[in-house]
């Protein structure tokens, strides 16, 4: 019987690292969200915000199955990030203000992301099977 890999041990395992950088990322969207369209920081802080969203929903997607068959855990993380920005790109294209929904999207998820990391499990970690 294998471990989850969400017990494992150290201050910064799978699921406080994904918080991090959803926390980091979406406050780099919301950011951004208020800078001019030309702006250099602009330009710099929506690819690497993107990358940190990207980074969380992969841990994100990793965590939601509990079992040690590694296929299915992976296809779930690469799947999970996959939906996410498909709906994004989508409701993005359909409204008048993007930046908007770029500062909406940031903020919903670096505020998950940061009752998250509040929030402190009191629960010893399980063995799946």
């Amino acid at each position: 019987m294998g471990r989850h890999v969400d017990a494992s041990p150290g201050p910064l395992g799978l699921r406080r690292s994904s918080q991090l950088a959803g926390l980091v990322g979406g406050a780099a969207w919301v950011v951004a969200s208020f800078l001019a369209d030309g702006a250099a920081a602009r330009a710099g802080l929506l690819p690497i915000g993107a990358v940190l969203l990207t980074v969380a929903l992969l841990g994100l997607g990793l965590l939601l199955v509990r079992s040690d068959f590694l296929a299915l855990r992976v296809f779930v993380a690469v799947a999970v990030p996959a939906l996410v920005w498909g709906v994004f790109a989508i409701v993005h294209q359909s409204v008048s203000d993007p930046q908007g929904v770029d500062a909406a999207f940031g903020a919903v998820v670096g505020l998950v992301c940061g009752a998250g990391l509040a929030h402190r499990s009191r629960r010893a970690p399980r063995a799946t099977l």
